[in-house]
This record gives structure tokens, C-alpha cells and sequence, in this order.
């Protein structure tokens, strides 16, 4: 999957991502729902992403990046930020809501699927025990 980071403009793909466990959360600065997650998702990256945890936001938004980053900076987000590439949704699919947050394993099959809000709980013992 290819995705371009907001703070730089530079695309990467998810292939450099191999060996590490990596939680995708799809989010938007509109959405309630989405802030209502953040708290827990710089939480989860604070606290496993020394352990190996890749902590991404992908965001659906179409505002201009500097806005978005000045949301994530107000909201402690300190994981990269991304936009999909042209065809990145459609191998996430089906993305049911917004949020939505996937979990992929080292090998970068998808692991597990949580609506949002997420049930923090659930996220956190996921992590866990595929770390």
C-alpha cells in the first residue's frame, strides 16, 4: 500500500513496514467520533511503539496538511500522518466507518478489524498479544 506523509509530502509503501506490527487508524479532524479515539491512540503508540509497534493515522480529510498538523500537534499525536495513495482504500476494503482501525501483522496480513470508536480495551490486549 502506498501512502504520502503529511508533515514531508513523501510517499512510502507498507513493504518497508515488514516485521513490525503496524496499526492503521483511519480518522478524519470532522469526525467526533475520531477525536474521541485519539486519546487512546497516543497512548497505545506511547507505550508499544518502544516494543515495535508502527502506529499510523491515515487521514481522509481534505483539508491542507499544515491545518491537519496543527490539529494533531493540539491533540498529541506524535505518529506519522498519511493520506492513501489512489488505490490504498480499495485493498482496505470494506472500511465500514469512520474511524476505523486495522492491526496487520509482521507479514502485513490484517490481524484484526475495530469499528470506532474502538473499545480501547480490545485494541490494547490485540496489541499485546501479537507483539
Amino acid at each position: 500500500m502506498t501512502f504520502t506523509d503529511l508533515a514531508t509530502g513523501q510517499s512510502f509503501e507498507t513493504q518497508n513496514l515488514k516485521g513490525k506490527l503496524v496499526l492503521l487508524n483511519l480518522w478524519a479532524a470532522w469526525s467526533p467520533a475520531s477525536a474521541k479515539e485519539l486519546p487512546e491512540l497516543v497512548d497505545l503508540n506511547e507505550t508499544f511503539s518502544p516494543k515495535g509497534l508502527i502506529t499510523l493515522g491515515v487521514c481522509l480529510d481534505d483539508a491542507p496538511p499544515a491545518g491537519l498538523l496543527v490539529f494533531a500537534e493540539r491533540h498529541g499525536i506524535h505518529y506519522p500522518l498519511v493520506r492513501p495513495g489512489d488505490q490504498t482504500l480499495d485493498q482496505l476494503n470494506p472500511i465500514e466507518t469512520i474511524p476505523y482501525t486495522i492491526l496487520f501483522n509482521p507479514e502485513g496480513k490484517i490481524l484484526n478489524r475495530f469499528r470506532g470508536p474502538f473499545k480501547p480495551s480490545e485494541v490494547r490486549e490485540a496489541v499485546e498479544k501479537n507483539l
